[in-house]
Parts: C-alpha cells; structure tokens; sequence
C-alpha cells in the first residue's frame, strides 16, 4: 500500500515537472519569434553632408514604416558637387 502511494506520488511529481518545464520551454520561445509582419525595408536619402543623407534617409523610412530596429547604412556616394545619396535599411513593421 505504501509502495503504491510512493509511485503514485513520484509519477504526479514527474508529470507536474514535466509540465512546468514545457511552459517555460513555450514562453521563452515565444519571445524569441518575429512577427510575421516583419520585413526588411529601405529608403534613400540625399543632402549636403553624409549626416545629413541619413537623417533624410531615416525620415523617409519612419514616416513609411513602423522602425522595429535601428538602421543600417547599405550605400553611399559623393557627388562631384559636394552633396550625398545613401541607402539606408532596418526591419521594419506595418506600412503607415
């Protein structure tokens, strides 16, 4: 009788352990997983100064996008008159 109870008390502290474990498992996963709406997305920019390339550049992508990272610099060039163009890119969310 006692030996019953002792398995059946070792088998419910199993499958409670085992239960917890999965749900912590399943939670920390979650967090980890993208939306499904996330995408690359990117925008140009150009100015009188490369700070000044980016900066329009971000603006463009922040009044399109929902900026879900920061950005990334893909491309730049000077102009033979002093001005800039760049390529900017981040994940971005929903389309505004």
């Amino acid at each position: 009788m006692i030996a019953r109870r002792a398995v059946r008390l070792a088998a419910v502290t199993a499958l409670a352990a085992s239960s917890i474990g999965v749900g912590v498992a399943t939670a920390s996963a979650a967090t980890h997983v993208r939306p499904a709406s996330t995408f690359l997305c990117s925008a140009d920019g150009n100015g009188n100064s490369l700070f000044a390339a980016e900066h329009d550049a971000e603006e463009t992508l922040k009044g399109d996008y929902t900026v879900l990272s920061g950005f990334t610099l893909q491309y730049s060039t000077e102009h033979p008159d002093g001005s800039w163009y760049v390529v900017m890119t981040a994940h971005c969310g929903n389309p505004r």
